[in-house]
């Protein structure tokens, strides 16, 4: 098994303990848990605004980004606790930013993560549901 996989398993079981810590009402006891910022990613995955403002859509295309302090290829996942992490894609950073398109395709909510140099940037929560439209005009109920 390749060094990849073994550190997405982790990084798998990590994203699991913090949802069971925010399913218990441990919010901050999660946050405070989380393994200190190091050399890449430096911010948490950002999926931009849905069109519906609080959902997003399957089969509907979304701009995520991350921000890097670190050279090298960025990883992006979708985790959903009791599933595998499903990859999304990877880029090799522009400048400070790492950016790939994301098309969820299951309903559900689950995290996004990105991984540079074996490091997870802090999940970012995502409520994924049935999507409607094509292009810029999609929207989730």
């Amino acid at each position: 098994m390749s060094g990849g996989a073994v550190g997405v398993r982790r990084l798998g079981r990590r994203c699991a303990g913090i949802v069971a810590a925010l399913a218990a009402g441990g919010t901050t006891a999660a946050l405070l848990a989380a393994p200190a910022a190091q050399a890449a990613p430096s911010g948490p995955v950002d999926a931009g605004v849905p069109l519906s403002s609080a959902v997003y859509g399957t089969n509907c295309t979304y701009p995520l980004t991350v921000p890097v302090n670190s050279s090298g290829w960025v990883t992006f996942w979708e985790i959903k606790p009791g599933l595998p992490p499903r990859f999304i894609g990877r880029d090799l950073p522009s400048g400070a930013l790492a950016s790939v398109t994301w098309v969820p395709r299951r309903i559900g909510d689950k995290y996004l993560v990105a991984v540079q140099n074996g490091q997870p940037s802090k999940p970012t929560p995502v409520r994924v549901r049935q999507g409607h439209g094509s292009g810029g005009a999609c929207i989730a109920f």
